[in-house]
């Protein structure tokens, strides 16, 4: 079995977030520039631009905010500072949950309509979870929600990564049918990460507990006598 140093995993923790930062501040670029300057909002405010922008506006932040929260370090030292960002999180996640329902459920797209509409629900009861348990000072159960939350959060995000290998590497190509392709990338977009996300931190750690020793019930004859 490979043993990984401490050392090794804060590097690794480091690579991972620093690659991942990357990939999050260039698709919310590509995000703004299509949305805001090449396609535009919509053809009236009330329609769509009013929704989307208040998602944007709550959904985006939360998603910046993530990778500070998740920071030992900072946590340890600025726990004030880790609370307020966690009910800014929490709110934010309120509100970009609810518009992105809205936008999931009316989207024009039929394909489209039950992954989108599962992630953002999902999306609001793990966020709801992690702000229960943490009320509750269970802090194990708060940090898996707010990992779960986040990774959903971030389904923004891999849904144009899959959207990019579909359109520009042939990705699914075994998939003729371009609807059903869509409605693919759009349940894997969330749904693998998720189960990536089980596996680390649920499955794992369950599969490597240690075996627990079987209790024998007490027989007859072993009662002890009044």
């Amino acid at each position: 079995m490979i043993t990984i140093t401490k050392h090794q995993q804060v590097w690794l923790k480091r690579i991972f977030w620093s690659i991942l930062l990357l990939i999050i501040a260039y698709y919310l670029y590509r995000a703004f520039y299509y949305r805001f300057i090449k396609e535009g909002l919509g053809p009236t405010f009330w329609n769509k631009q009013f929704w989307f922008s208040l998602h944007i506006a709550t959904a985006v932040p939360i998603i910046l905010i993530g990778p500070l929260q998740f920071w030992d370090w900072f946590r340890k030292r600025y726990m004030k500072w880790h609370r307020l960002l966690g009910k800014i999180y929490v709110v934010g996640a309120l509100f970009g949950g609810i518009t992105a329902l809205y936008l999931a459920i009316t989207i024009q797209f039929p394909e489209s309509v039950i992954p989108l509409t599962l992630s953002s629900a999902l999306w609001l009861l793990t966020t709801a979870s992690a702000w229960i348990t943490i009320k509750r000072k269970n802090v194990q159960a708060h940090r898996l929600f707010m990992i779960r939350s986040y990774t959903l959060a971030l389904s923004f995000i891999f849904v144009r990564i899959l959207n990019d290998l579909v359109e520009k590497h042939n990705f699914l190509s075994f998939i003729p049918n371009s609807e059903v392709k869509a409605a693919t990338y759009e349940w894997g977009s969330w749904v693998v990460p998720l189960l990536v996300v089980e596996f680390f931190f649920a499955w794992l750690p369950s599969m490597r507990q240690m075996k627990v020793k079987k209790i024998h019930p007490v027989k007859a004859t072993e009662t002890v006598e009044s």
